[in-house]
């Protein structure tokens, strides 16, 4: 079984945040595989499914970022899944926006979500897909992450789901961290 996590803030107010957009991408992907019924178990909104005769869930901690550990471990208890078969997807201002880039182990870099997850796991031997959302220089780091994405930002992302999509799926399907940073890492949209 594979965990598919994206990062996020739960509420109205977040939505369209910086912060969001692993939540944007797993709500995307629920909507591209056209999945129902999501339900609510130890504080996230899933659904669990098969992609490939592959059991995978599709999880949004709602327990706001900087305490997404407590899920995460729960779900990974409650059906057993080891670390190295889970993928969390978040926000990473040390890309621009517009990179993504699938990173494995090493550390939060400053990422409070990350943090969390790392501490109540004791581990950090997860597969990441860091999407870049860049700096600016005029706001301080939270509240650039906590701003919401332009209308051009936004249709980019909109617009280029199936990269998301590919690159999740691939990861579903192979796992293997050197292929898919060979495939993805120099990948824009």
């Amino acid at each position: 079984m594979k965990l598919i996590v994206g990062l996020g803030n739960p509420g109205r107010q977040y939505q369209f945040t910086r912060h969001n957009i692993g939540f944007m991408v797993i709500d995307n992907l629920i909507k591209e595989l056209n999945l129902i019924n999501e339900e609510t178990k130890f504080s996230g909104e899933f659904i669990k499914t098969k992609y490939q005769n592959q059991d995978i869930i599709l999880l949004k901690p709602l327990t706001f970022m900087n305490l997404s550990g407590g899920c995460v471990v729960s779900f990974m208890n409650f059906f057993k899944i080891k670390p190295e078969d889970v993928l969390i997807i978040h926000d990473e201002i040390d890309l621009d926006f517009g990179r993504i880039q699938f990173k494995s182990t090493g550390s939060a870099a400053g990422h409070n979500g990350l943090k969390d997850i790392f501490l109540k796991t004791n581990s950090n031997n997860f597969t990441r897909l860091r999407i870049g959302v860049g700096r600016n220089p005029n706001f301080t780091t939270v509240n650039w992450v906590l701003s919401n994405f332009s209308d051009h930002e936004l249709l980019r992302i909109t617009d280029h789901q199936k990269l998301f999509f590919n690159a999740i799926l691939n990861w579903v399907e192979n796992g293997n961290i050197n292929q898919l940073m060979n495939k993805f890492n120099n990948q824009q949209f």
